[in-house]
């Protein structure tokens, strides 16, 4: 039991470097035993101890604190790093300005951005969690703050700040369907930029299928039930407008997109094949030379 649970242990260290070496983005210890891929939980010590050893063997090498698979070849983390902070230090005031929209609950930054490994000049990706039924309604109007501060260029692949997905706070949990690494991995590394009503929390906790993936992640949070506030007619109805109106405008660019009264998801360069495919041939690749 002892030398399985010490090769499970071992396994699930390669499958979290496999994956950070899709990226060439090599990873501290402490990156490697929170976000650690595995389905059994494994004190901080026994991660120590067999990384120690993958280290010894030479299957990981490591550079000063960080650590990845050996032969995979790495980008400068320093470089994007500062690139990232450059980025978010040239957005911040002005994604402060959609917060002046009264339904936004919260938003959140993803992708590389979210990860601090941006290239440099990199966009800047967005999820925003607005109130229940005021989906569309935010989204008319964080397009118009945007448009207004000149930060919506017609030619969508010049605009720098995205704001890719809106969920209503009452469908938080992604679809059964598209539960996966990929997207696992992107929900564990989302960075709220700001954020109320514990709401942070609970896309966490409506979400803790991740768990599956990320059995290291703990969240204790217990989520309070709070009285439903009763919704005006006037309210549901321009929400209704507004969702017939843009969807209409969106049309003619619709393609692999999820559009619903309840979550907006724009992903037309959707990576998850092309990025687990790669993660599985990495994994291989390691797991043969552990035979």
């Amino acid at each position: 039991m002892g030398k399985n649970r010490t090769n499970s242990c071992r396994t699930s260290i390669i499958k979290t470097l496999s994956y950070s070496g899709v990226f060439g983005y090599p990873i501290t210890f402490y990156q490697i035993s929170n976000n650690l891929i595995s389905g059994s939980l494994f004190t901080h010590k026994k991660i120590k101890k067999e990384l120690e050893k993958l280290v010894n063997d030479g299957t990981v090498k490591k550079v000063k604190n960080r650590f990845m698979l050996k032969g995979i070849k790495t980008h400068d983390v320093r470089k994007r790093e500062k690139y990232t902070r450059e980025i978010i230090k040239k957005y911040k005031e002005k994604i402060k300005l959609l917060k002046k929209v009264p339904w936004v609950k919260m938003i959140a930054i993803t992708g590389s951005v979210a990860n601090y490994d941006a290239e440099e000049g990199a966009d800047i990706d967005l999820l925003i969690i607005t109130e229940k039924n005021r989906l569309w309604i935010t989204r008319g109007f964080v397009f118009l703050i945007l448009k207004i501060i000149n930060e919506l260029p017609k030619d969508k692949s010049k605009r720098k700040i995205c704001p890719n997905i809106f969920l209503d706070e009452s469908n938080m949990a992604w679809s059964e369907k598209k539960r996966n690494l990929y997207v696992a991995q992107n929900i564990l590394s989302v960075q709220p930029f700001s954020w109320r009503d514990n709401i942070y929390f609970r896309f966490l906790n409506e979400n803790n299928w991740i768990k599956k993936y990320y059995k290291n992640f703990n969240l204790n949070y217990e989520d309070k039930k709070t009285e439903s506030k009763r919704d005006s007619s006037l309210m549901i109805s321009l929400e209704n407008i507004a969702r017939k109106k843009e969807i209409k405008y969106m049309e003619k660019d619709i393609t692999t997109e999820i559009v619903n009264p309840k979550l907006i998801h724009f992903n037309k360069n959707d990576s998850t094949k092309k990025i687990l495919s790669r993660y599985k041939e990495i994994l291989k690749k390691y797991q043969n030379s552990q035979k």
